[in-house]
């Protein structure tokens, strides 16, 4: 696709996409003789290297998605007479992924940032190709404005929701979008210089009535337009991310009709086939966003309910096509926020539900509307689902580790594991999960107890972390639970680790572990705030909860969950959380990835994007 986009970006012109040669220096295509040969010869130059680049990325591209179904092969073809023949791609893609899987500081890994350090050096590689005359600053200009509008096609394709990465390799928009900000950052790199040098040029020559020219006022509106949505990007995104993403997408409708009205002309410059092809993308993806948010309106409602700690449930009326739970979809209540739509992770489809912590914004909105009208009815409507979750059946050990409100993601991958599971099944499921408050459990109370009652609840060891101590009652002050052997650990304490993720965000030390049954009873005469399903629950049983006090030791339980595996076994770590945690995880399963080990997998779902 990327190779016949750029085959559009291609002009007639001798001048690069955002500023004119032709306005600056006064000769028209009509014109003959050797000075009109150079500018061809140019232009040529100029198409060829955005051809070339053009084919570089859509080689890169082909390299992931044959990697992936090369490894989607071997995973299926492993129990077959056949497997022994890729036996050495399996063995070469451990050890590269061994080393490129670990975390690095300020990207998601290694082998994130030896994508980046590719892509830049294609950018740097094309912007010098064919260049013969390095003297001549409007040639250097040129050649930045091309590849400033190649890559625009760029980061509309990396941004778009319905990509067709998603169903080619293993990454959705959400995966993407790092790239997609590392590309932005590169075209503005990119514009910036092509104007800088231009206006620097012209100025130098004292010939200031081309910087006066319509096609050249319109250059600084665009300009302008990049820079505030990249200061946007740095700044507002922090501090209110609904104000971003207005900003944004009001910046990006500026910047397209900027770029159309500097370069206007179809026929000789064809720089507005590029301008179009770009709005029409970004259209196409939102007209099928649209169609499905309209579409799934129809006759759909959302009942809320206000949780313990600031946490919010939503149960649907009508079910979401192609919904899973693990995957996320954006939620539109009119009633709250009639102008705006907003992810969150799917734990159940059956009705679809979905758990909410409250920040701020829509979220503290929604919270205190659930408290204020609890089991209140609004009209609703949902939109796609999104993300790519791994087939948890292929595997056959599934360590699930949730930091938090991340466990929406965990409990949805667990859910959906069971419900899948038949009596033949031999998947053993190991369920970490810390969590800071006691209120926060009961949350997945309902989850909970569909774990633990489940026929094939003997297949999940669930380990349940409380990393904020409560505070003791008097009976309990001066006095220590003690096991059998008086260790002051009672029953299967689990080993901690120096310092945590969890630990770090209470600001506390934490005691040792210490593990206790938990009952999670709600009193539905007491708390109207919690679903039927709940007083359902709460009236007819409790859920005895071995609750272990304290941080877990996250690298220790997966290196033994790893380890546990036989070599001919395959292992999947899903993690969903804080940012610490997932680096951790990350590190430790790649710690765990050896030729002659079980084969490792790992899926991070994280909370922003």
């Amino acid at each position: 696709m990327l190779p016949w986009i750029f085959e559009r970006l291609v002009p007639g012109t001798a001048e690069g996409p955002l500023l004119s040669i032709r306005s600056a220096t006064g000769h028209g295509w009509g014109e003959h003789g050797p000075k009109a040969q150079r500018l061809l010869d140019r232009q040529k130059i100029h198409e060829a290297a955005i051809k070339r680049y053009a084919a570089s990325l859509s080689a890169l591209i082909a390299v992931f998605i044959i990697v992936h179904w090369i490894r989607f092969a071997a995973a299926r073809l492993r129990l077959t007479k056949r497997a022994h023949t890729l036996i050495p791609f399996a063995l070469v893609s451990r050890v590269v992924r061994r080393s490129f899987m670990r975390g690095l500081p300020g990207l998601t890994s290694v082998g994130h940032a030896m994508l980046i350090v590719v892509y830049v050096t294609f950018n740097v590689a094309f912007t010098v190709y064919g260049v013969e005359d390095y003297s001549q600053p409007t040639t250097w200009s040129s050649r930045l404005g091309w590849m400033a509008t190649g890559n625009m096609v760029l980061v509309v394709f990396l941004a778009l929701k319905n990509t067709p990465l998603a169903l080619l390799t293993p990454y959705s928009y959400e995966q993407l979008n790092r790239l997609h900000q590392i590309a932005g950052y590169t075209t503005v790199v990119q514009s910036t210089a092509h104007g800088v040098i231009y206006v620097v040029y012209f100025a130098h020559a004292g010939r200031w009535e081309i910087l006066h020219e319509d096609i050249v006022i319109v250059a600084y509106v665009l300009l302008a337009a990049l820079l505030f949505s990249v200061m946007a990007g740095l700044i507002l995104k922090r501090l209110n991310y609904e104000s971003f993403y207005i900003v944004h997408v009001l910046c990006f409708i500026v910047i397209v009709i900027a770029l159309g009205l500097h370069r206007p002309k179809i026929d000789p410059d064809k720089v507005l086939i590029a301008t179009l092809l770009v709005a029409a993308l970004w259209v196409s993806d939102r007209l099928i966003r649209f169609g499905r948010l309209a579409y799934n309106a129809v006759n759909n409602s959302a009942t809320v309910y206000s949780l313990p700690g600031g946490g919010t449930r939503i149960v649907f009326k009508k079910p979401l096509p192609r919904a899973r739970p693990g995957k996320h979809c954006y939620v539109w209540l009119p009633q709250i926020r009639a102008f705006e739509t907003h992810p969150f992770t799917i734990v159940s489809d059956d009705p679809l539900e979905l758990v909410i912590n409250t920040y701020s914004g829509f979220t503290r909105d929604l919270h205190e509307f659930a408290a204020s009208r609890p089991g209140a009815m609004l009209k609703a409507s949902l939109e796609g689902p999104y993300g790519t979750t791994p087939d948890t059946m292929s595997y056959d050990k599934v360590v699930l580790v949730a930091g938090g409100a991340g466990a929406t993601f965990t409990f949805g991958l667990a859910a959906d594991m069971l419900r899948r599971m038949d009596e033949t099944s031999t998947q053993r499921i190991e369920f970490i999960w810390a969590v800071r408050r006691h209120d926060n459990l009961s949350w997945f109370t309902q989850h909970l107890n569909n774990i633990r009652t489940h026929v094939h609840a003997s297949k999940v060891a669930l380990k349940v972390h409380l990393t904020r101590m409560p505070a003791p009652s008097l009976t309990d002050r001066g006095s220590n639970p003690q096991s059998a052997d008086g260790t002051g650990k009672a029953g299967c304490s689990l080993p901690t680790s120096p310092i945590s993720p969890f630990e770090k965000e209470t600001g506390s030390p934490l005691s040792p572990s210490i593990p206790s049954p938990v009952f999670l009873r709600e009193d539905p005469e007491k708390d109207a705030n919690i679903s039927d399903s709940e007083k359902s629950l709460a009236t007819s049983s409790s859920i005895e909860l071995p609750l272990i006090y304290g941080r877990p030791d996250t690298e220790g339980l997966i290196r033994a969950a790893v380890q546990s595996a036989a070599k001919d076994q395959r292992v999947l770590i899903a993690v969903c959380g804080p940012n610490g945690l997932i680096e951790k995880v990350r590190n430790t399963a790649a710690s765990c990835i050896h030729v002659g080990g079980p084969a490792v997998e790992l899926h991070c779902e994280q909370f922003g994007w």
